[in-house]
């Protein structure tokens, strides 16, 4: 790149230190999404102490599912970690954790309302059988308050994201609109 364009650019950087920290001031904190992402690993943990509490019942119905899912929040809860503001290198809040966040607690919800429509066909086969459906009654409506809170949160964390990506669009448009317009040189 030529001089005169890095000038260019930097001079545009100057002219544009307004706007963007204008746009700065709108993008949420890491103060913002620490007590949802806290929020986020309880329900987490509160789905997992249901499958853990209703492990027979679960394996019963579909052990693979049992295990993946328990694997998926504990990926999910060591990535709410590293985002969560702290001491240490890489932490805290950038758009690639936060959607991957975002998206995985979708991803446990819709894995939560798996577990209740399976505890739901588990408890329906029992009352046919004249069996005692209890536990996969206590089971389902367990699952369903875990997944009303996982879209809950999900919820909470999604508005401050898109305040995040929408800020960084605007700095980025910013900059793209004030960069020089260079023409190509034919060879």
């Amino acid at each position: 790149m030529r001089l005169s364009n890095r000038l260019g650019i930097f001079a545009c950087l100057i002219l544009l230190g307004t706007p963007a920290q204008a746009q700065l001031k709108d993008m949420p904190s890491q103060a913002e999404f620490d007590p949802i992402l806290e929020n986020a690993d309880k329900k987490l943990k509160d789905f997992v102490a249901t499958l853990t509490e209703f492990r027979i019942e679960a394996a019963a119905m579909d052990r693979e599912r049992l295990d993946e899912d328990l694997k998926s929040v504990k990926q999910l809860q060591q990535m709410i970690q590293i985002t969560h503001s702290g001491t240490g290198g890489n932490k805290g809040a950038n758009m690639q954790r936060l959607a991957g966040i975002v998206f995985g607690l979708d991803d446990m919800a819709l894995d939560a309302g798996t577990w209740k429509s399976l505890a739901e066909l588990r408890m329906c086969q029992h009352l046919l059988q004249h069996q005692n459906p209890t536990r996969f009654d206590q089971f389902g409506i367990r699952v369903t308050m875990n997944l009303q809170m996982l879209r809950e949160v999900g919820g909470q964390l999604l508005h401050p994201t898109l305040r995040m990506a929408a800020a960084a669009d605007e700095i980025v448009l910013g900059l793209v609109d004030a960069a020089p317009k260079s023409e190509a040189k034919p060879r």
